[in-house]
């Protein structure tokens, strides 16, 4: 599937909700599905910076150079904002993961006036930190 489908995956789900609260509940439910990553996992060279929770992404490689990463964080509306990061880049190519932007990608599904600038700063150094691991 294509980033441009599973971003609007993401856009239908939470467009029904003109309430940025009910978005907040609908975003946490996603984080809620995610299993997270390992103790082991969860340490500086995945840690992501800048971001006020604790919060950690890994990229991997598929044999077929595509990525999927793993995220997880210590709140759940972090881990949920990573989840669909997760969602929207597993499977993936390095050239479709180079090209994404997340002002972009947060205004093509909705959320760039409900979520917080420290957020949205946050929800960038994630991509930043794909990006960096990948290249």
């Amino acid at each position: 599937m294509k980033i441009s489908d599973k971003t609007n995956y993401i856009k239908e789900m939470l467009e029904i909700f003109d309430d940025p609260m009910d978005k907040y509940v609908q975003i946490m439910e996603f984080g809620k599905k995610n299993s997270g990553m390992p103790d082991v996992n969860k340490n500086d060279d995945n840690r992501i910076f800048g971001c006020a929770s604790l919060a950690w992404v890994e990229v991997i490689n598929n044999k077929n150079n595509t990525y999927n990463i793993s995220v997880d964080s210590d709140t759940l509306i972090v881990k949920g904002l990573l989840s669909i990061l997760k969602h929207i880049i597993d499977g993936a190519s390095l050239k479709e993961i180079n090209q994404l932007d997340i002002i972009y990608l947060l205004k093509e599904i909705g959320l760039e006036d409900s979520i917080t600038s420290q957020r949205t700063n946050g929800f960038m150094n994630a991509l930043n930190k794909i990006k960096e691991q990948i290249n």
